[in-house]
């Protein structure tokens, strides 16, 4: 795959993709701005704009001022141009967005109930889409399709939710993705749940201008992902950066973070004593792996986001760089800690990204190349 963008008439495909990314990614861009960071000329940038303006792609959204010479016009994605819905399939609660070809939220909506069937997830799919497709004024012509994100393993650690072995079985069937697909009307593409909200960290959210990072989601189960050169890294069963099963020592004992650092066992905790046991290991344990992610990967940052409210979360980020600087070694170089701004949406808009994803954009590790 070319690692850059380039003039070459065959490339012209890969360049409007590379051009799409770069400005959804900036929230905006001039042309000047867009050869800077793609690698193309100026003339090739000027006619590509130029033709995705012509399509109703793109629109001229401002002048912006700056510097000597004429003020620049920005250019902006027409979310008019198309619309997606994100599913995420959680183990206590389905979440479903309706998004623009801009990547804007028109409509969330998140049902917390009991473990759902696969039949009540497509009867709340269905309805989502009628209902909030009118209601948007939205083209039905210009729906591109369905993201479904969900844990690989849906239907286990049934003791930590409480679930029947009928519930946890219907999802662990090798026949989960086609049912859902032969119950939708429309292109549908599948991500695991962490690799989901990585994504939309990516393109539109605290990870915009990474190029390496680990996504932490505080969820019911923990999870995350990975990004590496501008890509999220899937791993051979697009597995990579599932975190819940990640080995860590909690007093002397080797124990999985899934324990530690999930929602599920801190709605446990009953009384203060008891959530400050949990908010304690989840600092200690949420450190022991980012120390041994970022030693392995030796990335920028992490992103740590969730269902938490926004004052809990950034205090255990807080707590958990405390606990880093403490007892980092000598050659440790730390990451920073970012605090996500997507919250328990994260997955839902990454997987209403997907179609999008998939049909514009290529390579990211061509932006925002640093000297």
């Amino acid at each position: 795959m070319a690692r850059k963008g380039t003039n070459a008439s065959g490339m012209r495909r890969y360049n409007e993709r590379l051009i799409l990314s770069a400005i959804r990614r900036l929230n905006g861009a001039s042309k000047a701005e867009l050869a800077r960071v793609t690698g193309l000329s100026p003339q090739a940038v000027v006619r590509i704009i130029d033709e995705l303006e012509n399509d109703g792609l793109l629109f001229q959204a401002e002048k912006r001022t700056g510097g000597m010479g004429q003020p620049a016009t920005i250019y902006r994605i027409n979310g008019a141009r198309g619309y997606t819905v994100g599913v995420e399939i959680g183990r206590n609660a389905m979440t479903l967005v309706l998004l623009d070809f801009d990547g804007q939220q028109q409509a969330v909506q998140c049902d917390a109930d009991a473990f759902p069937t696969i039949a009540l997830a497509l009867e709340r799919i269905d309805r989502f889409v009628r209902e909030q497709l009118a209601a948007s004024d939205g083209d039905p012509g210009l729906f591109m399709g369905f993201g479904i994100a969900m844990p690989w393993f849906l239907g286990e650690w049934r003791d930590e939710l409480g679930i029947s072995e009928d519930q946890a079985e219907e999802w662990r069937r090798g026949d989960v993705a086609d049912r859902l697909c032969a119950g939708l009307n429309g292109p549908t593409f599948f991500d695991n749940d962490g690799n989901a909200a990585t994504l939309a960290h990516l393109l539109c959210g605290a990870g915009v201008d990474l190029q390496n990072y680990l996504c932490i989601n505080l969820g019911t189960f923990v999870g995350g992902g990975v990004v590496m050169g501008g890509q999220v890294v899937q791993g051979r069963h697009g597995n990579a950066g599932a975190l819940a099963s990640m080995p860590v020592m909690v007093e002397g004992r080797r124990d999985s973070l899934i324990h530690h650092a999930s929602l599920y066992d801190r709605d446990r905790a009953t009384t203060p004593m008891a959530l400050d046991g949990w908010r304690r290991r989840c600092v200690e344990t949420l450190a022991f792996a980012i120390s041994g992610a970022n030693s392995l990967l030796d990335l920028e940052a992490v992103i740590l986001d969730g269902s938490l409210d926004v004052d809990e979360l950034t205090g255990i980020v807080s707590e958990v760089g405390r606990q880093l600087a403490d007892q980092a070694p000598p050659d440790f170089f730390a990451p920073e800690l970012r605090v996500g701004t997507l919250g328990r949406e994260a997955a839902a808009i990454g997987a209403g990204l997907l179609p999008l994803h998939a049909q514009y954009s290529p390579d990211l590790s061509s932006l925002f190349k640093r000297s």
